[in-house]
């Protein structure tokens, strides 16, 4: 029996003092396909804004949103209602989450760099002129 591999979900949410903590999306993640044509890493253009913003309203499953004390429901027609401003911010946050990027988990100050390899260093001879074409 083989593993279902079905895109995951992330959660979008602002930690205390952001402009829009509180705010809570859950969005779909991506194919890698669909990953590789929006970013361009597929070798073409990547999406531009408007196009972007398509796929967040077409990935988002659920939010907490409200416009004047009524639910916004997570559709594409919430694009005309909802200020641009937080709907861009919950698209930026989950970008760098598919990205693997976390604002809100950043490593600590305190974090050192790593530690040296234990392993010996590989030496290595320079090339002469012939072997190096």
């Amino acid at each position: 029996m083989g593993y279902e591999a079905k895109p995951a979900t992330v959660t979008v949410r602002f930690k205390p003092g952001h402009k829009y903590h509180g705010a809570e999306a859950v969005v779909r993640g991506m194919s890698i396909g669909e990953y590789l044509r929006a970013t361009g890493m597929d070798g073409g253009e990547g999406e531009d804004t408007a196009a972007t913003l398509r796929r967040f309203f077409d990935s988002l499953e659920s939010w907490n949103l409200t416009v004047d004390g009524q639910p916004v429901p997570p559709t594409p027609e919430a694009m005309q209602v909802v200020d641009q401003g937080i709907v861009r911010a919950m698209n930026n946050a989950w970008i760098q989450s598919l990205m693997g990027v976390s604002d809100d988990d950043p490593l600590p100050e305190t974090s050192g760099s790593g530690e040296t390899s234990p392993a010996p260093p590989i030496p290595m001879a320079p090339l002469s002129a012939s072997q190096a074409s």
